[in-house]
């Protein structure tokens, strides 16, 4: 692989049940003040990373149908399975990308791994290369997803890892599972200036609200090309806003 974009999850953030919001409002031309809110949250989120490493500027984004594989080592399996298929489904909607399940490693493109933490490091890099070190690696991650993008900057693969020990003891199953797998989308930065967001560490937001919503279906336009350059990219999204939305 090459290109890995790094996205994580806080072990600050507390879960909470919620409902994940289907409905969508479309934005008017007049509401200025939101237009330009998601114009700069959209430059926070997709063209910078958590780790202090700047994207390429470019768009990066799925193009072709999204094969999950579960591979869940620890923990209930219903849950996990449950979890993942409800978040799913909002994204098919979100992005109009075919995301399914596959039964087959073999058979997929997203590796979302489930394991205990002192087995989890290893258990991902049965879909790495190179491996990661240790959790030292992660720079204080409690769950990450990573992307690699190929040809003209389309995301190609995908691997989540999740310790279900820890995030069930700290009750933010749900917040890593929604968290990670949007941002592996091509979503790969968080920011304590967009909130509330799950792209928020700080933020008790565990479910996507209707910004975040707004930040896929932008990403996810057929207006924006894989490998497209930061400044022609914001335009066009400031021109879909004001339009009425994606």
């Amino acid at each position: 692989m090459a290109a890995l974009s790094w996205a994580r999850r806080s072990v600050g953030v507390l879960s909470r049940c919620a409902l994940l919001l289907l409905a969508i409002p479309l934005l008017g031309a007049s509401n200025n003040a939101r237009v330009d809110r998601l114009v700069t949250n959209f430059d926070l989120i997709i063209f910078n990373t958590e780790f202090g490493t700047p994207m390429d500027a470019k768009i990066h984004k799925w193009v072709t149908p999204i094969r999950i594989f579960l591979d869940a080592r620890a923990g209930p399996l219903d849950l996990e399975r449950r979890q993942l298929e409800e978040h799913v489904a909002l994204l098919r909607r979100l992005t109009g990308l075919k995301i399914d399940l596959v039964p087959k490693a073999s058979d997929a493109n997203l590796m979302f791994v489930f394991d205990t933490a002192d087995r989890l490091i290893g258990s991902v890099n049965r879909y790495l290369d190179p491996p990661l070190g240790s959790w030292k690696d992660l720079h204080g991650s409690t769950c990450f997803g990573m992307f690699a993008v190929k040809g003209a900057q389309a995301i190609g693969y995908a691997v989540i890892g999740i310790p279900i020990d820890i995030v069930m003891s700290q009750g933010i199953l749900q917040a890593c599972v929604i968290e990670e797998t949007t941002q592996v989308l091509g979503l790969p930065n968080d920011s304590d200036k967009v909130y509330p967001s799950v792209f928020n560490d700080h933020s008790p937001q565990v479910t996507l609200t209707d910004d975040d919503e707004m930040l896929v279906r932008l990403l996810y336009s057929p207006r924006l090309q894989p490998g497209m350059a930061r400044p022609e990219a914001l335009k066009i999204v400031r021109q879909i806003l004001e339009e009425g939305g994606p």
